[in-house]
């Protein structure tokens, strides 16, 4: 089973209120997770993999919220049109990564607990969910450095040239692949493609590679305050499952959620 690991501190600012860790140990138990450590600084547990939803600290108050009656039921969440749209090149991306999933929230606060929290859930999906990205990857990027519509598409590995993610020069994406310390531990996924996925807006700026890495243009930092999420991926339902996760864990915290409409083409 999955290890996730919390700050408790942050724990009990998503339940709402301050609890000490033997006041909801009893339970925490309940949930049917296998605990391995609570106390004030942190809680560690093992997860059952049909519950990704709980790897991430926001989920996982959620559901505590359910076991100790502060919040029964399902949690109501608003999804407005934006308008939005994100043209898909279907012939390009079905051999290699056919589906994609997208949204936005805007009016968001970045506090270093919630950018710690979205890290972590992004890794924790990647490596469970997502099969070390194989079957599910997410981005999620600052939406002021962007001008929708957006889109995504395969092409040809020395066609385009980005500032990946904690880099400061260009590259094709092959050399993304050689070079990137990511590239070289992703690159194996992308092996047998004659041509790597992209994600890009209108003006052809490109959001991330995936499932490779990010742009380093869309970094999220403490200043951003609108986001837009990416998931890619070779299932649609884990796809689907996977921005859920995120937009909830997001909204439990700030923010409003839009739609952005997928067109194939």
């Amino acid at each position: 089973m999955p290890t996730t690991e919390f700050s408790f501190r942050d724990l009990t600012k998503c339940l709402g209120k301050k609890y000490k860790p033997e006041e909801i140990r009893d339970r925490i138990s309940m949930m049917g997770v296998d605990m391995e450590r609570l106390d004030d600084e942190k809680i560690v547990m093992e997860i059952f993999p049909n519950r990704p939803d709980l790897l991430g600290v926001e989920g996982f108050a959620r559901a505590l919220k359910g076991v100790m009656d502060i919040e029964k039921g399902l949690a109501p969440y608003k999804v407005s049109d934006s308008g939005y749209k994100l043209f898909v090149d279907k012939a390009s991306v079905k051999d290699v990564r056919p589906y994609i999933a997208a949204a936005v929230i805007k009016g968001v606060t970045i506090t270093e607990d919630m950018l710690l929290a979205l890290m972590n859930i992004q890794e924790k999906l990647h490596i469970t969910h997502g099969r070390n990205r194989r079957k599910v990857a997410i981005g999620v990027h600052d939406m002021s450095k962007l001008t929708p519509p957006f889109g995504y598409k395969a092409v040809a590995p020395e066609s385009v040239s980005f500032v990946p993610l904690d880099m400061t020069e260009k590259m094709n994406l092959r050399q993304i692949l050689e070079r990137h310390p990511k590239g070289k531990a992703y690159a194996g996924i992308l092996k047998d493609a004659e041509k790597y996925p992209l994600v890009l807006d209108s003006k052809e700026n490109v959001l991330s590679m995936p499932p490779v890495i990010n742009g380093e243009l869309t970094r999220v930092n403490e200043k951003t305050k609108d986001l837009f999420i990416d998931i890619t991926g070779t299932d649609r339902k884990a796809v689907d499952q996977a921005l859920s996760i995120i937009v909830t864990s997001i909204l439990d915290r700030c923010g409003k959620a839009y739609y952005v409409e997928i067109v194939e083409k």
